[in-house]
């Protein structure tokens, strides 16, 4: 049964008329009548009494007319349903990189449970590419990444980025360190091609130095113990949860680049989901990085 039709007999009725209808459906007058003799057929019953050219809803029609309205109401509590996020249930599958596991991850967490309280997260944590590759293949619906992807099937949302620096153990607070001193001992950076090992190695370029010794590690907690252990010089996010008291963020004559962020989602029936995920991250992300940037402090 064609919902229009419906919407078109009960309007009728409401009004008493037949073109108010018309006018208030913005149709024309023999839409009208089409709907209503399309909708008598298919009940097998008379809506309207047309005598006289008067409109008058018929006891049958009466007795539908209540129906009608349930109907027409459950069609927009449905309708205002699947257009209001807040309503979702279900599961997105997020990948993402490991910087935001030690940064904002909890906080989006927090509140994806608050604003969505029925939709189920499925994460996967792995480096760039290997998370773009299971996005490309279908097998995640967004991304957590320091990738920009965009195209046809594909939204990308620009996060604000988060703010690296410098690591070392304890032992090493309050000192005051050039480059030429960093590169005396090992580095601990990301994985190899990274952004963030890109960055850190382009840094040396730019001032004519080459560091004797990088350790490429996925896992930001195996580099913060590693550095705890006086095992190298570490680059790591700026307010990262990693904190303790052999940790220590060093004083470089150096600025690491900010580590770029972006959420990419597919365009599909879900994205409105997806683009309300999206919004909570970059909220997430900016209250991160206004608490982190604002000074340099130990971890």
């Amino acid at each position: 049964m064609n919902t229009r039709f419906l919407e078109t007999f009960v309007t009728v009725a409401n009004l008493g008329s037949f073109r108010a209808a018309a006018e208030q459906l913005n149709i024309s007058q023999a839409t009208v009548s089409s709907r209503i003799s399309a909708l008598e057929t298919e009940l097998g019953v008379n809506l309207f009494d047309r005598e006289f050219h008067a409109t008058r809803i018929t006891v049958v029609g009466a007795l539908i007319l209540d129906k009608a309205q349930d109907i027409l109401a459950a069609e927009r509590k449905l309708l205002t349903t699947l257009s209001d996020p807040a309503t979702a249930a279900g599961r997105v599958r997020l990948g993402l990189v490991t910087s935001i596991v030690h940064t904002w991850l909890c906080d989006l967490m927090e509140e994806v449970a608050r604003c969505y309280p029925r939709l189920e997260m499925e994460l996967t944590i792995e480096p760039t590419t290997n998370i773009a590759a299971t996005f490309d293949r279908g097998g995640l619906d967004m991304l957590l990444t320091t990738q920009e992807q965009q195209d046809e099937q594909t939204a990308c949302m620009e996060l604000p980025p988060l703010a690296m620096g410098w690591f070392g153990p304890a032992g090493m607070r309050d000192e005051s360190l050039t480059l030429a001193d960093v590169i005396t001992g090992p580095l601990i950076t990301f994985t190899r091609n990274s952004r963030p090992h890109a960055n850190v190695l382009a840094l040396f370029e730019e001032q004519g130095l080459r560091p004797s010794m990088v350790h490429c590690v996925t896992s930001i907690s195996a580099i913060a113990r590693l550095t705890e252990r006086g095992l190298g010089i570490a680059t790591l996010p700026r307010g990262c949860d990693l904190a303790g008291p052999d940790l220590c963020e060093l004083q470089v004559d150096a600025t690491l680049p900010d580590l770029p962020l972006y959420c990419v989602w597919r365009r599909n029936s879900d994205a409105a989901i997806y683009r309300a995920i999206a919004d909570l991250a970059r909220t997430c992300a900016e209250a991160h990085r206004a608490a982190s940037g604002s000074d340099l402090k130990s971890m």
